[in-house]
């Protein structure tokens, strides 16, 4: 998966456990003790560094529910970060070279609105070991990755179709090419991870134990707790099962107050952000609005339409929290479910923004939710006749003032 230039397809993080997950919805036949937790999906930050220590490439690791497998979700290292009113404009970039890893956190946690379990920062031979499980990497690149090596500029990665070992992987997550824009490199990391994802892999834990932290579909009240592992065994287990992908699509910023120097610089979807984390890692975002905390659930595999419901959730400034494509056969009539009957006049007037809705007075089974909208046919006929176009911005390359 990639992101949502050039696809349509959504993250499928909580896919697979739809059906698991709020099995049971039927208003006044759930009670309290159907009310389920957000499955624990703990999120790592990795960054790769060159030979020079300046940051190379960044990924989120995310664990799917149950700890085995998961999504990486590559984040370009020039994206804008969220500033404060009065701060000077920076990258990710810029963070890590001024305050190195806590700084580097801090603002993608921000840039991302998650919560990291870890994050590190290593060179490809920190990262090589990590990665024991792959034992071969088929990829096709369109021309070779570049990097410095022994201060010579030099291939990394060949052109042309390639297996490639888990230090060779290392090598490439870890090149720069100097004066080179990083929207070219992008494409082949993706290409790098996809190639990762879809080798054969020997696990380096033991699949019979016990996975760690909530699975979806467990009806306890406990709450749900992130596992408190490294980033090590936090490698291991996404090799250990299905491996996503999906990179943030990117525009490059020109000059100007954002980007004063012209530099290689680029601004995220916000609303693309929340479509790839309320999916994948819901356990690790905060609720930061005073308002309700929305979940969307979609039959339809398409990541534009979902786009339009979080862009017109965000001009109402409500929380989403959780987004889950269901397998059901959209209906007609889009669906929005409430917990509490004090909330239906406030849903209602929701109706400009979203289009006709049936409001059901009944329990939402996830704690935390407030409402759960699923969209139905409805939804979709509204939003193609009434485009989003101006409703609200979903550019990150601003500041946190001016969303």
């Amino acid at each position: 998966m990639c992101g949502l230039v050039g696809a349509i397809m959504l993250p499928s993080g909580l896919v697979l456990s739809a059906n698991s997950l709020l099995n049971s919805t039927d208003g006044e036949s759930v009670d309290a003790s159907d009310i389920v937790r957000i499955p624990s999906t703990p999120a790592a930050l990795l960054a790769v560094v060159d030979a020079g220590g300046l940051l190379a490439s960044l990924q989120m690791i995310a664990l799917a529910p149950g700890g085995i497998g998961g999504t990486v979700v590559s984040i370009p290292v020039n994206s804008a970060a969220l500033v404060g009113e009065g701060e000077i404009p920076r990258r990710l970039y810029d963070s890590f070279l001024s305050g190195g890893i806590t700084a580097l956190t801090s603002d993608v946690e921000g840039l991302l609105n998650v919560t990291f379990t870890t994050g590190v920062a290593v060179t490809a031979g920190d990262l090589a070991p990590w990665l024991a499980a792959i034992t071969n990497v088929k990829v096709e690149f369109d021309r070779p990755i570049r990097g410095v090596l022994g201060g010579v500029v030099t291939d990394v990665l060949p052109t042309g179709r390639q297996s490639f070992t888990a230090e060779q992987v290392a090598a490439a997550l870890a090149a720069i090419e100097p004066n080179a824009a990083e929207a070219d490199r992008l494409p082949m990391l993706k290409s790098l991870w996809v190639g990762v994802g879809a080798s054969q892999r020997n696990p380096q834990i033991d699949l019979t134990a016990t996975a760690t932290g909530d699975v979806a579909g467990d009806t306890t009240t406990t709450a749900p707790t992130a596992p408190t592992i490294g980033m090590k065994e936090f490698i291991d287990r996404l090799l250990a099962g299905q491996v996503q992908v999906w990179q943030f699509a990117a525009t490059a910023l020109p000059q100007g107050d954002t980007n004063p120097n012209g530099l290689d610089w680029y601004a995220l979807d916000r609303a693309e952000i929340i479509l790839v984390t309320a999916s994948v890692v819901p356990s690790s975002v905060s609720s930061l609005l005073a308002s309700i905390n929305v979940q969307i659930d979609t039959p339809f595999n398409d990541a534009a339409i979902t786009r339009e419901a979080i862009l017109r959730f965000m001009s109402l400034g409500v929380n989403i929290v959780l987004i889950r494509e269901i397998t059901d056969p959209p209906e007609q009539a889009t669906i929005a479910a409430i917990a509490d009957v004090a909330l239906e006049s406030e849903v209602a007037g929701y109706a400009p923004a979203l289009g006709a809705m049936e409001i059901h007075r009944q329990r939402v089974p996830v704690e935390g939710v407030d409402l759960r909208l699923t969209l139905g046919i409805d939804f979709e006929n509204f939003v193609r006749t009434n485009p989003s176009d101006g409703l609200i911005s979903a550019s990150t390359g601003m500041t946190a003032g001016e969303q």
